[in-house]
């Protein structure tokens, strides 16, 4: 039978419609940004460079677990690419670079990104384009207190962090003064802004009635020299701290306590938040001349130096002999920062497992916020990832440690782990 126009036009018009129909359910699995068949796509911001560029091996720790998953067959035969931006710990640079990462370079979330600033200044824009802002590397108290709840106009169910929260941090802080100082008079030094303020309160309601023994706080700003540092020390001391706090990024950590040294205030109680206490920090501050012997601090991640035997420890050192040799000597000097990333890392690769085998955003933020195990090796013996409506945080322990030793000394565990830090 001879084929018409009008037959052979309906014949190429149904071919077309059917080809179209095969073309968006091929492509029906791979509609969510940043996944396809083979690969995951991911992103971050992060300070390789700039005041905050000692943060920088965390990405690189995350990038170096994400390599030894690929390794291994990834997930659901899925590999992870991650891409990561500086944004020199500059919140105005923050934005860009993540409007990149989602408009340009399609990730399917963005991961790990660090500072409270930067994260301040790209939630709405994340939030409002449903793109996931997860493990946020910042334990401010926003991540989990506005999630259900009205937060600077409205509610962030996109954002989430990752370590315990830095008021609850603040808190044990607070009570660990009580009971070893009573009568402490505590001078406060503290970053000017959401992230430092944060911890501000945490001590001031951790304190309670005894708020009052606050004799000084003293603001800087994250460009302030060591001079400006020494400064704000001195002031701390001269208003008769016997209690010297530290709610600091590493660098002016670093120069605090060598200005405390060099003010000869080493009889003071010091205290230093767990974003600082990293054993390659506290080196620095050794080399510089900084007395150290006594400080106090947090945990929540194993200790490569002091607790080498563990599996997760051994696992640690694999990876980033096999996939970022280039860090072996901080490693086996002791950056938790390194561990921190691993550990991170860990935790998206497991919520990534339990978002399906075709993951969307939405499901991979469910996976997150029912989490439950204590698996993670990378983190402190004891320590448990738990998510739930209720509970906002995935970690809400923590595990006191002192420095001893001298310049070359280490962190030591001390007492028990503690629970229901928020």
């Amino acid at each position: 039978m001879a084929v018409t126009r009008r037959k052979l036009g309906a014949l190429l018009g149904a071919l077309v419609a059917t080809a179209a129909a095969t073309s968006v359910a091929a492509a029906s699995h791979t509609s969510t940004p940043g996944v396809t068949k083979t690969k995951i796509v991911i992103g971050g911001t992060f300070p390789f460079t700039g005041k905050a560029s000692l943060y920088k091996t965390i990405p690189l720790a995350e990038q170096a677990y994400y390599a030894y998953v690929n390794a291994h067959g990834g997930v659901f035969h899925r590999k992870i690419t991650d891409i990561t931006l500086d944004d020199q710990y500059d919140p105005s640079q923050t934005g860009p670079q993540t409007t990149k990462l989602v408009e340009q370079d399609h990730v399917f979330a963005v991961v790990g990104s660090l500072g409270t600033a930067p994260i301040l200044a790209t939630w709405n824009y994340l939030n409002k384009n449903k793109v996931p802002q997860v493990l946020v590397a910042t334990g401010d108290a926003y991540w989990g207190n506005c999630v259900h709840h009205a937060c600077q106009g409205s509610t962030k169910p996109w954002t989430l962090g990752w370590q315990p929260d830095y008021p609850g941090e603040a808190k044990l802080y607070a009570k660990y003064i009580l009971s070893h100082k009573k009568n402490a008079k505590i001078g406060v030094l503290y970053q000017n802004d959401a992230y430092g303020k944060n911890y501000l309160a945490g001590l001031k309601t951790g304190l309670g009635a005894h708020a009052s023994q606050i004799v000084d706080a003293e603001s800087y700003n994250i460009t302030d020299s060591a001079q400006v540092i020494g400064a704000h020390v001195l002031a701390l001391r001269t208003h008769g701290a016997d209690t010297f706090v530290i709610f600091a990024t590493p660098t002016a950590t670093i120069q605090a306590l060598v200005a405390r040294t060099l003010t000869g205030w080493t009889s003071a109680l010091t205290l230093v938040n767990n974003v600082s206490a990293n054993r390659l920090f506290e080196l620095l501050a050794g080399q510089s001349g900084a007395s150290l012997d006594g400080i106090i601090s947090t945990t929540y991640v194993g200790s490569q130096t002091q607790q080498a035997s563990l599996p997760g420890m051994k696992l640690a050192k694999s990876i980033i002999h096999t996939y970022a040799p280039a860090l072996d000597d901080d490693f086996a000097q002791g950056d938790l920062n390194l561990v921190y990333g691993l550990g991170s890392a860990w935790t998206f690769v497991y919520a990534l497992k339990h978002a399906g085998k075709n993951p969307t955003r939405a499901s991979l933020m469910k996976a997150l916020r029912t989490m439950n195990t204590s698996k993670n090796p990378f983190l402190y013996p004891g320590i448990s990832l738990q998510t739930s409506k209720k509970r906002t945080f995935p970690m809400e322990q923590l595990q006191m440690i002192k420095w001893s030793g001298g310049a070359g000394g280490d962190w030591h565990a001390f007492g028990k782990l503690l629970s229901g830090v928020k």
